[in-house]
């Protein structure tokens, strides 16, 4: 039953893609429209407009990355600061302690040691 259908269906496709189609004749007696016709309709957009829309989902790409990365370089400085504030509060770790006999050294911020003398003064390299 299916197949007397689609065969009747291939048979009108056929007459209607075979004959040529009177323009005054009615929309019943025309019959199906074809699909290429409604392919003929659809054309591309504008260049313009593709080159719109690429740089304006360019654009969103740069503007959500920013912001991902801005998240994330935020959220690596507040994890390791308050492991920074934490671990000064702590005990001085044995790494950071001096070995027995060695003299004390006072470090500054820019990386520079010097020895530690008892009145508060620094000397560079105090010979015994």
């Amino acid at each position: 039953m299916a197949d007397e259908f689609f065969d009747d269906e291939q048979e009108l496709m056929e007459a209607a893609g075979a004959a040529p189609q009177d323009p005054a004749a009615s929309p019943a007696q025309r019959g199906p429209v074809p699909s290429r016709e409604a392919a003929r309709e659809t054309s591309a957009p504008p260049f313009w407009m593709v080159v719109a829309i690429a740089a304006i989902a360019l654009l969103l790409g740069m503007v959500i990355g920013y912001l991902i990365g801005t998240s994330t370089a935020l959220n690596a400085l507040g994890s390791s600061g308050g492991a920074a504030t934490q671990q000064s509060s702590d005990a001085i770790d044995s790494s950071e302690v001096l070995p027995e006999g060695h003299p004390q050294l006072d470090i500054n911020e820019d990386g520079t040691a010097s020895v530690a003398t008892g009145d508060g003064a620094s000397s560079a390299g105090s010979a015994q």
